[in-house]
């Protein structure tokens, strides 16, 4: 008659199942005890079985005993007792038996035939296999419940379409192409000098007028036969303390908006900064020639880059009568980038300036609406140029919507020279004004 006990204890470790069976042999009263755990972590199982003891290795089948009393081991095969092997069965977590004597818990996991299985089992064998750690979750096949897969589900919806938002941003981002601008200042040795553009403000002399009995030009010979003589308006000039015996060989007569200018241009540069160096003028407005019509008295002083077509929308300064004027220049050039897709810019200045595509645009424009062309317009010659019958029409062709049609006009060019004029000034002395109207 044999007694025999069973005892369960898992809680030294809840990955790890055991049993113990103890009983005695009333035949020859020896005791014998046999245990078996399983690790569910590692898939793991083995007996023990001492009699001596016994020991099997479900890996490999193997199995070996140990016999106290001599000392002796011996190994053979695990079977039953009619010597047939026994083969250790799992059932996978999909329902089906697999067999194996592998030792991790991979075997509930079985790798799907491709040819046979169902796109939910391919999922899943993928899920269980991948390093991104809430599709486990998702389409497990185990013991998840429901409600945990439509969290997880969730949260990798969430997940997902906010990388894909960030994707997109940075996709934006990087398609703009972005140019960075750098700024450097340099103090050079020496400045190329600017084009100096000087217009009276009055535009006709009104003795001329009356002599000639021209009020408004139609064309460039009309305009200079009312305009201010050369030699009344400049009466001396110096650059860089060098005087110009012959004047006309420093400037250059212009036509622009404001009537005939005078133009000086050079390519001497200016190594000391200061009034001791740069261009030095003297200017006579004989303002008792003026036109009852204007109303400022001075001079309009462009500063710009050479080849620069005066317009309307040009920088100046406005210097006053019977002062001492003094203006400073800097130079700032732009080199900006010409590659594309980086480049937003287009040709070199100052033909391919901003500047000049609107006073192109409002010419053609005037001569659209008004037949006439307005002062300084060389694209049109043979057509007469505006007057004041014309006032309220080329007003409105300069402030007209259609000139948002001038398309390219806001682009910059891609290398510009803007020079930067400051302006200050101090009245004549009265002895200074008297020996300029004696000569």
């Amino acid at each position: 008659m044999n007694s025999h006990n069973e005892h369960f204890d898992n809680d030294d470790n809840p990955g790890e199942s055991s049993m113990k069976f103890s009983g005695k042999n009333d035949e020859d009263d020896s005791y014998s005890e046999k245990s078996k755990t399983y690790d569910a972590e590692t898939g793991t199982k083995s007996e023990t079985r001492r009699e001596g003891s016994k020991s099997i290795d479900v890996n490999n089948g193997a199995s070996s005993r140990h016999n106290e009393n001599n000392n002796t081991c011996n190994q053979d095969s695990v079977g039953s007792s009619n010597n047939k092997p026994i083969n250790l069965t799992k059932m996978s977590k999909s329902g089906k038996d697999e067999s194996s004597t592998s030792e991790t818990d991979v075997d509930y996991f079985p790798s799907p035939n491709i040819k046979d299985a169902t796109a939910f089992e391919a999922a899943s064998f993928w899920s269980e296999n991948t390093s991104i750690h809430g599709a486990y979750y998702v389409l497990e096949r185990g013991h998840f419940r429901v409600w945990k897969k439509v969290v997880w589900t969730a949260i990798e919806l969430v997940a997902a379409i906010g990388l894909l938002i960030v994707l997109a941003l940075e996709f934006q981002e990087f398609s703009n192409y972005d140019v960075k601008s750098s700024t450097a200042a340099v103090v050079p040795t020496s400045l190329p000098f600017p084009e100096v553009t000087i217009c009276n403000t009055n535009m006709y002399d009104s003795y001329l007028q009356n002599a000639t009995g021209i009020l408004q030009p139609e064309n460039d010979e009309e305009l200079n036969a009312i305009s201010q003589p050369f030699e009344d308006f400049i009466l001396d000039t110096a650059f860089n303390v060098k005087d110009y015996v012959n004047l006309t060989d420093a400037w250059t007569p212009v036509i622009t908006p404001f009537g005939r200018c005078y133009t000086f241009s050079t390519d001497d540069q200016v190594f000391v900064p200061g009034s001791a160096a740069g261009l030095d003028v003297s200017l006579w407005l004989n303002q008792s020639a003026y036109e009852d019509a204007t109303l400022a008295a001075g001079v309009y002083v462009f500063v710009t880059q050479k080849g620069t077509t005066i317009t309307e929308q040009a920088p100046m300064v406005v210097v006053p009568p019977g002062a001492a004027s003094f203006i400073s220049v800097s130079l700032t050039k732009y080199e900006r980038e010409q590659d594309e897709p980086w480049s937003r810019c287009v040709g070199k200045a100052p033909k391919d300036s901003s500047q000049a595509c609107r006073a192109n645009c409002i010419n053609e424009l005037t001569v659209q609406k008004c037949g006439c062309r307005i002062l300084g317009d060389s694209l049109n010659p043979g057509l007469r140029y505006c007057n004041s019958s014309d006032f309220n029409c080329t007003l409105k062709a300069s402030i007209d919507e259609e000139l948002l049609l001038c398309t390219g006009c806001s682009v910059p060019p891609c290398e510009e020279e803007v020079y930067f004029s400051q302006y200050s000034a101090a009245r004549i002395s009265i002895k200074a004004a008297q020996s300029i109207e004696n000569e």
